[in-house]
């Protein structure tokens, strides 16, 4: 009876356009189908980046590559939201918003932990998710990678790679969860070669260092005609201008977040890779399931979710024996037998 009413509403509705049009014939009226149970029922996700960052910065674009998927692979319904950098309060507002209309509400990036403990709890029916953030909210999963890991293995590759037995870092903002980058990549070089010459350097103490390329690639600058030969930069949009740099003075840089490799061969070592994307994906299937697990969670080597990339875009700059080496490295952490660093002394020599 259900389908019979709507379609005589349909039918209703042709006639009225009839009569409207008089005697002419009635032209490009498209009736569409009825909603399907399976429309109708599609859950509902909003994704909100940290700021207008998808296309700009590596690891937006993760997300988005994820949630894109999610949406083809699993039938969802996408609403994707450019957070409001440096104003919590608008932001704040956005995940409140998002919350009133979504069954699932993802986000990522330390800047917007403050903003999603406030919100959460307000909307206990609705389950969120962030990442690279530690929240243990009954209804959040808070999904972390063991950044740490992947950076010791990347500092290892450095030092085995360095002439000049001096290594950079630069990281885009001073903040925790950047140090575990700079923790384990410094403990990754010293594995290696423990005389090595680390300089660290931190764009800003806000959220704005993601966003400052011509910093970024005055810093790398300066590092690099210090006799600095490789630099490991985690900075979001920022390090577009490390990139420039070790491509005008031919010195090698480290990608992070995903497979920057192939942005300049020859010049990216290799890259710190967090597969985003497929933990997205297993987060939004979870929801679709009715399996969501809320609490923190940590993925690392063993998960196969960090890790170093290597392609046709840099396999000759890695020896046989580097790859060897790194591999050990790789499974001595797994193992246990090597347990990586994920903080730094403050403040720093």
């Amino acid at each position: 009876m259900k389908s019979l009413s709507v379609l005589s509403k349909y039918l209703f509705l042709a006639f009225g356009l009839f009569l409207i049009s008089g005697c002419g014939t009635i032209q490009d009226v498209i009736l569409s189908e009825p909603s399907t149970e399976t429309d109708i029922t599609a859950l509902r996700v909003t994704m909100i980046y940290p700021s207008d960052c998808v296309g700009t910065t590596a690891y937006c674009t993760a997300f988005h590559i994820g949630v894109r998927t999610a949406e083809e692979e699993l039938g969802i319904t996408l609403t994707e939201v450019n957070g409001i950098e440096n104003d919590p309060v608008a932001t704040e507002m956005l995940i409140r918003d998002a919350a009133q209309n979504s069954e699932l509400v993802l986000t990522a990036g330390y800047q917007m932990g403050d903003v999603l403990a406030r919100v959460a709890p307000e909307f206990p029916d609705v389950n969120f998710a962030i990442f690279d953030v530690v929240l243990d909210i009954p209804n959040v999963a808070s999904v972390n990678y063991k950044s740490n890991e992947g950076s010791f293995l990347v500092g290892a590759i450095a030092a085995l790679k360095t002439e000049s037995n001096k290594i950079g870092y630069i990281g885009g903002v001073d903040v925790p969860l950047l140090r575990e980058f700079e923790a384990g990549y410094i403990a990754g070089i010293q594995a290696i070669n423990p005389d090595a010459e680390i300089t660290v350097e931190y764009i800003s103490e806000d959220v704005t260092g993601f966003g400052q390329p011509d910093r970024a690639k005055e810093l790398a600058l300066a590092q690099y005609e210090s006799g600095v030969d490789v630099i490991y930069v985690a900075a979001g949009g920022s390090g577009q201008g490390v990139l420039e740099a070790a491509q005008e003075q031919q010195k090698f840089i480290i990608w992070v977040d995903s497979n920057g490799n192939h942005l300049a061969p020859g010049i990216v070592l290799t890259s710190m890779t967090k597969e985003i994307p497929a933990s997205v994906q297993r987060i939004v299937r979870e929801a679709v399931e009715g399996s969501f697990m809320a609490g923190v969670r940590y993925f690392g080597l063993e998960d196969g979710e960090v890790s170093y990339a290597v392609d046709e875009h840099n396999q000759s700059l890695l020896s046989d024996d580097i790859i060897a080496t790194v591999e050990s490295l790789k499974a001595k952490i797994i193992a246990g037998e090597i347990v990586v660093p994920d903080t730094v002394s403050l403040p720093r020599e």
